[in-house]
């Protein structure tokens, strides 16, 4: 009996017939494209070259398979996706050029989209589709609602977030609706972006909040954990701080690492932080007791919530020329 995907070129007649993916990285959002691709794939292959988070990452159950050899991964798979930090992504994809099968779906899912696109021009074979595809959450993982739904008809991993497409100009356009479908059957609201555009989005959604979160611990807790707090804030400290360095918790998967790929954006964030606080410095100064900005501030996150909490229909097809119809590898 035939599972068609959201009316997509994905048909899938019985297990046996089920196409191969493959998952680089056992970091969060690597389990988390395991755990949907089961859904519609066979065998799913994950390759994390640590032993122990491969261990960790054996135990979840949603790779067939957890293997250190990459060539075996990614041989035969029809959907390769990439989740390595992104300072080891350029190594991870020339060791895999060579192993790719004809007509594969890459999907690249991380920080810096304008130069993983150019990383793939440099090693990857032209015979292959690639695709920035990177989630940007909303829910917290193990949250309550559609995240922690479970079952192969409901798995949601994406629930409730948006995820930024950055197709590289050579992809076949089945291959993007195709990675455009996974996204959505995992609960993304997907939008096509520019790479540059999408970088600047993504270095404020989730660089920056670390950034910041950093330099609020550094500050007010100390450098180390043996640091002592000024007038003993490791107890006085609220929910108030708690919350504005919870960034800190669970931050991107080699997040340290890769703001220097962003580096760009994050300097002009940065400065725009700075100079907002110096502003703020300066009327406390002067002694001005005109607002500071907070309740318009307050005004303008309630806003942007309940924005954010629509289901806008942002998933737009890119208008590409129709090629002549063919199968793509289903």
């Amino acid at each position: 009996m035939a599972t068609v995907w959201r009316d997509r070129v994905v048909t899938i007649r019985h297990m046996a017939d089920r196409p191969k993916a493959a998952v680089l990285g056992a970091g969060e959002i690597g389990i988390a494209f395991c755990e949907l691709l089961t859904t519609r794939f066979a065998p799913i292959e994950l390759w994390e070259p640590d032993p122990d988070i491969g261990r960790a990452a054996r135990k979840t159950g949603h790779a067939g398979r957890v293997s250190a050899d990459l060539a075996g991964t990614v041989s035969d798979a029809t959907v390769v996706v990439v989740t390595t930090g992104a300072s080891e992504r350029p190594s991870v994809m020339q060791d895999m050029a060579d192993h790719l099968t004809s007509g594969a779906v890459v999907i690249i899912a991380g920080t810096g989209h304008q130069r993983a696109l150019e990383d793939a021009v440099r090693t990857l074979p032209s015979h292959a589709s690639v695709i920035c595809a990177t989630p940007i959450a909303w829910t917290r993982p193990g949250g309550t609602g559609a995240s922690s739904a479970k079952g192969p008809s409901s798995v949601r991993p994406f629930a409730d977030a948006v995820a930024g497409i950055s197709p590289s100009p050579s992809a076949h356009p089945d291959a993007v609706g195709v990675v455009q479908a996974i996204l959505e059957a995992g609960g993304a609201t997907a939008f096509f972006a520019d790479p540059r555009e999408f970088d600047a989005l993504a270095t404020a959604a989730s660089v920056l909040p670390t950034l910041i979160a950093t330099t609020l611990v550094r500050v007010v807790l100390g450098e180390t954990p043996t640091t002592s707090s000024p007038n003993d804030f490791d107890r006085a400290g609220g929910i108030a701080f708690a919350e504005m360095t919870r960034a800190l918790e669970d931050p991107a998967q080699g997040i340290e690492g890769d703001v220097a790929i962003v580096s760009d954006h994050a300097l002009r964030w940065i400065e725009q932080v700075i100079a907002d606080l110096q502003a703020t410095r300066q009327k406390i100064l002067d002694g001005d007791t005109s607002p500071i900005g907070i309740d318009a501030a307050a005004s303008r996150r309630r806003q942007w919530i309940t924005t954010r909490k629509s289901s806008p229909e942002l998933a737009i097809l890119p208008d590409l020329p129709t090629p002549a119809r063919r199968r793509l590898f289903f």
